[in-house]
């Protein structure tokens, strides 16, 4: 590794990128990681999610606010949101927004969060739907902007 970088799993971050990244909150400075795990806890706390992670394209977990089995959790949503794209951009219908997989017990919710990343969540079967994708949204943003400043 070079010595003006920092790995987040396997996102190679410049150290000048990280560095205009670290928020003040309380007068403590915060890391790249500890923003992303601030963003999932904040995301808990606004929605009605149950289980949350921030997860890399290739489906290697960034940040979790989940169970024990995160890290296939985390796979399984990138392998998914992946086939979705492939098959609706072959389908010629773009890039889709996001992935719902509804079942009795609950919504998988599975969002692009920029080039590198994605955001799966979890929630009851009967949250208001339109709620969580807003915060969804609004959490997207956040993500994006810890991970690809401007």
């Amino acid at each position: 590794m070079q010595p003006d970088t920092c790995h987040i799993e396997s996102l190679i971050i410049p150290k000048q990128s990280l560095d205009r990244r670290m928020d003040h909150l309380g007068g403590c400075r915060m890391t790249t990681m500890d923003a992303l795990d601030k963003t999932l806890s904040d995301l808990h706390n606004k929605a009605a999610i149950e289980v949350s992670a921030i997860v890399s394209r290739n489906g290697v977990l960034i940040a979790a606010n989940a169970p024990t089995d995160a890290k296939t959790f985390a796979a399984m949503a990138a392998t998914m949101l992946g086939a979705a794209e492939i098959t609706a951009e072959g389908l010629d219908q773009g890039v889709p927004d996001r992935m719902i997989v509804e079942s009795c017990h609950g919504r998988l919710i599975v969002m692009g969060a920029g080039k590198k990343m994605l955001l799966a969540a979890m929630t009851e079967p009967d949250t208001n739907l339109g709620m969580v994708l807003a915060e969804l949204g609004n959490t997207i943003k956040e993500i994006v902007s810890i991970v690809e400043p401007s």
